[in-house]
């Protein structure tokens, strides 16, 4: 329901502040190239998932254990097309109003260094459960706002963070 609910805000947030939020949506041709775009990028953040995971670093051994503990509470019962349904509405709510309309707002008010610098710290922040958490967060924000920078539409970055939240999900509920 949150996920969803950021599609919602974020829809009204493009209404309010007239961000057109249509055209940074690909068609045709263009939706295809998209998501073999967004399926490109979600290799580098999971080879980054799979790193994470030999590290022995303190904070990100205890970061893997919280993250573990949280994702096996809310999702212990959850089916596989369940798993898909929230990495889906978590990559379109997410992108929606992050990469979607405040990107490009923080971008019209200061500039493009310092609009995807703000959204990457605020989706951080979004995602906070650590310091250790909000730094990675912060950085694979980083990551899709350059990806919907630099590709001038959102559903790359809304299909590589929908297949993320998804091989993670799994990965983490299927380990035993």
């Amino acid at each position: 329901m949150v996920e969803g609910g950021l599609a919602v805000l974020a829809l009204a947030g493009a209404w309010l502040f007239r961000i057109p939020l249509a055209t940074m949506l690909p068609r045709g041709e263009a939706l295809g190239q998209a998501i073999i775009t967004g399926l490109g990028a979600v290799v580098p953040l999971l080879v980054l998932y799979a790193v994470l995971q030999k590290v022995s670093w303190r904070p990100i051994v205890r970061l893997r254990r919280q993250v573990l503990r949280l994702v096996r509470l809310l999702f212990a019962d959850a089916r596989v097309w369940q798993l898909a349904l929230v990495s889906i509405l978590a990559g379109v709510g997410e992108e929606l109003a992050f990469r979607g309309v405040l990107q490009p707002l923080l971008i019209r008010w200061t500039g493009v260094v310092v609009g995807i610098g703000l959204t990457s710290l605020l989706f951080g922040l979004g995602h906070a459960l650590s310091r250790t958490y909000l730094v990675l967060a912060t950085l694979i924000g980083l990551f899709f706002g350059l990806l919907s920078y630099k590709t001038d539409e959102i559903a790359s970055s809304i299909v590589a963070h929908a297949l993320y939240d998804f091989v993670v999900l799994m990965w983490l509920l299927r380990r035993r």
